[in-house]
């Protein structure tokens, strides 16, 4: 029975976690078009139970606004966001999905994704047919992402650049600097998706962009368990490091985009990434960065 119905049990985790006060930007669970190894209130109910301090819940087809408004009810110990995905199924580059994204999710209603899976970059990467949605034309934003960016702004949201192309990014990075966006994250940065430089990851940090560095992408390749994946090219915890060690910890946002039904939970991927980490010579100070302060202040609490 899922766990939010047999009167909220308390997992086995007495001893100090390794992800204490962590914050996890990115976690698919169900409902959802694809199979999804937990639901909203047990990705919830898990992170509680390793003291983490947030999550936030991704959905390439519908908002999670609502959604996160209902989990922080059932399960008030942990803070959970929400947001919506500028896909196909929200129509797209859309202001008014925005609106009523944050209207419906007031506080928890915080995250705006760029398009992921109907991207023009992703059909592309990925050999795709399909109309794909672009959001910048020869270096230049389009009218309607600058409509989006507004509101980003003006609501103080959290803007992520999803699987757009890498001169997207620098060209949305570069607007939403003239807008005063204060909180930019690059999703999977060192993905396939956006397909960023490593000059490409400096410059977005130096114009204040923060990096998203996600475990599933560890996961990825030839050999992934999930069969979705194995198109994607893995990403190793030794690129990351290295990634790490040239910009700085205090660039980087860790998270696990973890969901599909043969990986590790949620928790269970973010607690072994970590453990690579510090294995590979980050330290603790850089490690309670990347997963505690730099998300926390992306999402202002």
């Amino acid at each position: 029975m899922p766990v939010y119905s047999v009167g909220y049990p308390q997992f086995a985790d007495s001893q100090k976690s390794i992800i204490e006060s962590a914050i996890d930007f990115h976690i698919h669970s169900s409902p959802d078009v694809i199979p999804r190894r937990l639901d909203d209130f047990e990705v919830a109910k898990f992170a509680a139970s390793a003291h983490m301090k947030a999550v936030v819940l991704k959905n390439h087809y519908g908002s999670t606004a609502a959604r996160a408004v209902l989990v922080n009810k059932i399960v008030p110990e942990i803070q959970v966001f929400g947001g919506v995905v500028l896909n196909h199924s929200a129509g797209g580059i859309n202001p008014d999905a925005v609106e009523a994204m944050h209207r419906i999710g007031r506080k928890y209603g915080k995250v705006v994704w760029l398009p992921t899976v109907d991207a023009a970059n992703h059909l592309k990467v990925f050999h795709k047919s399909g109309i794909g949605i672009k959001v910048a034309e020869n270096g230049k934003i389009l009218p309607e992402t600058a409509a989006v960016l507004k509101i980003v702004a003006r609501d103080n949201l959290v803007l992520e650049t999803g699987h757009i192309s890498s001169e997207e990014v620098m060209a949305v990075v570069a607007e939403a600097n003239l807008l005063n966006i204060k909180n930019i994250l690059i999703t999977h940065a060192m993905a396939d998706v956006p397909g960023l430089s490593l000059e490409n990851l400096q410059t977005a940090a130096q114009m204040g962009a923060f990096l998203e560095l996600a475990f599933v992408n560890d996961l990825m390749g030839e050999n992934a368990a999930d069969e979705g994946h194995r198109n994607w090219h893995h990403v190793s915890i030794n690129q990351m490091v290295a990634a790490i060690k040239l910009i700085g910890a205090e660039h980087f946002v860790l998270s696990t985009d973890l969901g599909r039904k043969p990986d590790p939970l949620p928790t269970e991927g973010y607690k072994l990434f970590v453990k690579k980490l510090i294995g590979e010579g980050i330290s603790q100070p850089e490690i309670d960065l990347m997963m505690k302060q730099n998300p926390a202040r992306l999402l202002g609490i």
